[in-house]
């Protein structure tokens, strides 16, 4: 049988791992209001490690399904916990190049735009994050299901929102294509961080209610 001690270590690494994409997210919020690349590089110090930390929770998974003999519940935990991190990841990764291509194209987006559409896009795809970072600790059912279906309201609204501007770009181009596929990709790093969340809920779901996988 799978030791607690051993479900909790794997679980207290994946929260931390967790709750740095959580705070390099929060940093980029507050980044974005005025392009101040000092804030972005503190964002970034938040995920930079992260195939490394990645890496140390694969390895803690490994090797308990290699000790041990997860009953049921422990399994579909350590799968769901396996996938997570896979998502964690891919977020982070996410995060760095949304970091990256914003610095270099933030004077190419009118003010207006950042304050109407990218910024509430950041607000949601933080809200996705704040509210699965919640979902790791959380074992009522009804609870969890809220939050689910919270984590989903939000994730449409980062969709409603990347399509808004990417509307308002294509409606104010002036033939430079170059610029609005820079912009419009770097955006879209955003937007699927948002998107991560979703398959990270969706995970945490199936581990504590069982059954099939929810779908968003």
């Amino acid at each position: 049988m799978l030791a607690e001690k051993y479900l909790i270590e794997i679980k207290d690494e994946l929260r931390e791992f967790h709750k740095n994409l959580l705070k390099a997210n929060e940093i980029i919020l507050t980044a974005l209001k005025d392009c101040d690349t000092s804030e972005f590089d503190e964002a970034k110090v938040y995920v930079n490690n992260s195939i490394l930390k990645a890496d140390e929770i694969d390895n803690l998974i490994i090797k308990s399904l290699a000790l041990y003999s997860p009953e049921a519940r422990d399994l579909r935990r350590l799968v769901a916990y396996l996938k997570t991190t896979s998502e964690l990841l891919r977020a982070s990764t996410n995060t760095r190049s949304f970091i990256k291509g914003f610095l270099s194209v933030c004077n190419l987006i009118e003010k207006d735009m950042i304050d109407e559409y990218l910024i509430p896009l950041q607000e949601a795809t933080l809200k996705c994050l704040k509210l699965t970072y919640e979902m790791l600790d959380i074992e009522d059912v009804d609870e969890l299901n809220d939050k689910f279906e919270e984590v989903i309201v939000e994730e449409h609204k980062t969709d409603d929102l990347y399509d808004a501007i990417e509307e308002e770009l294509l409606k104010n181009n002036q033939g430079d294509y170059g610029t609005l596929n820079k912009v419009l990709k770097t955006v879209r790093k955003m937007e699927k961080i948002a998107d991560r969340t979703i398959e990270i809920a969706n995970l945490l779901m199936f581990y504590k209610l069982g059954g099939n996988l929810h779908n968003a």
